[in-house]
């Protein structure tokens, strides 16, 4: 896997701008309520692997709970120290499958980050030993079903084809390019549990963008967001669509 370092620290000054399009904003704010449903009473512990730049941190700090953040890209983490959290944010430097820690948080996340991870069944097995008994392990990709639907419709049918066979993807960036690995909700699912982890669920993020299409979709959140974001909750109930969501979110509980 090539590093996805360097991408993301060209990102790093403008990520917060890269979720004001439309469609990232949506699966960011169904992601977060889905987030908020799991977390304790104040003030908990959340481990946040793949922080970047603190966006996800400084909400739950917000709420008064502590979060440990893990970051490899060294400018996401010199952003994240920027944004002057206070003493509930701790930073560690490193990649997910690399640093070393002892915590038994109450949420552990990698939002966005797991696909990027050598081996992401061993990563999640890593998120599930941070997690205490009884907590809960959340995790968000993108959906290789999904892109597969949307590069077809593009009429980039070999491509399409080869995301298919290898299960690996490429993300191009001014001038910069991350792989990553491609998931779908049988693969996830499985990892969850030989994680040991139980009441494994799967959730599709923007399942519209697999029906209508991203543009079309994202001129509906522009035109009505509440309505639409009301649809999307509904399909977000039935785990036999996970896989047609933009973004796959996939939930488990430690025993």
């Amino acid at each position: 896997m090539r590093p996805s370092a360097p991408l993301f620290d060209a990102l790093a000054a403008e990520y917060d701008e890269h979720f004001a399009v439309a469609h990232r904003a949506a699966y960011d704010d169904l992601a977060w309520e889905r987030l908020a449903a799991l977390l304790p009473e104040c003030p908990g512990l959340v481990l946040d692997a793949g922080c970047g730049v603190g966006r996800w941190a400084e909400r739950l700090v917000g709420r008064g709970h502590r979060v440990i953040g893990i970051e490899p890209a060294p400018a996401m983490a010199r952003a994240a120290r920027e944004r002057d959290l206070g003493e509930r944010f701790e930073l560690v430097e490193g990649g997910m499958e690399d640093v070393e820690l002892e915590a038994q948080a109450d949420v552990t996340m990698a939002m966005g980050s797991l696909q990027y991870t050598r081996d992401p069944e061993a990563a999640v097995a890593r998120l599930a030993g941070w997690t205490r008994p009884g907590g809960h392990v959340l995790v968000l990709v993108d959906s290789l079903v999904a892109l597969t639907l949307e590069l077809l419709r593009a009429g980039k049918r070999e491509e399409a084809l080869e995301r298919l066979r290898t299960h690996q993807g490429v993300w191009r960036l001014d001038g910069q390019s991350a792989e990553l690995h491609l998931l779908h909700r049988e693969r996830l699912e499985a990892a969850f549990t030989a994680a040991g982890l139980r009441e494994v669920r799967s959730s599709g993020l923007l399942v519209g963008a697999s029906v209508d299409g991203r543009e079309q979709l994202a001129q509906a959140l522009e035109t009505d967001t509440e309505a639409r974001l009301a649809s999307e909750r509904e399909l977000m109930e039935f785990p036999l669509l996970a896989d047609l969501g933009k973004q796959l979110l996939v939930k488990g509980q430690a025993p």
